[in-house]
């Protein structure tokens, strides 16, 4: 089983994911410390960084048709009941339609996509 992940923070999935076999394609963080830890404990797996340019990069090109499990977890402060509940007013809420981008372009077999309640009522 092969994967990816956006908002990759320090890569729980993988951590879950490791006794199964299944196996990083790319991740996606931005975050100096989070992108410090995928690089020591997943140096042969690439950081495509910026999920809103990741669709440029060669490596996510190369990947399209490839990966079996998408997974992320966009910003939830714009869904969130305990913020202001902007929504798509907040530019972190609009992270979540790159999300939807990004696996109509990678239609892979599942996704997984963790947020908050608040997302479905907004």
């Amino acid at each position: 089983m092969k994967y990816a992940t956006v908002c990759s923070g320090i890569e729980a999935p993988s951590m879950a994911w490791h006794g199964l076999g299944w196996k990083p394609v790319w991740f996606s963080e931005i975050d100096r410390f989070p992108s410090a830890v995928l690089k020591h404990h997943y140096a042969h797996v690439p950081n495509l960084g910026d999920m809103t340019k990741i669709t440029k990069h060669e490596t996510f090109k190369k990947s399209v048709g490839t990966i079996d499990l998408f997974c992320g977890g966009t910003p939830c402060q714009s869904f969130s009941v305990a913020g202001l509940r902007k929504g798509m007013d907040d530019p972190r809420g609009n992270l979540a339609l790159v999300f939807l981008g990004i696996v109509d372009q990678l239609r892979p077999r599942w996704v997984v996509w963790e947020n908050v309640p608040g997302v479905l009522s907004s």
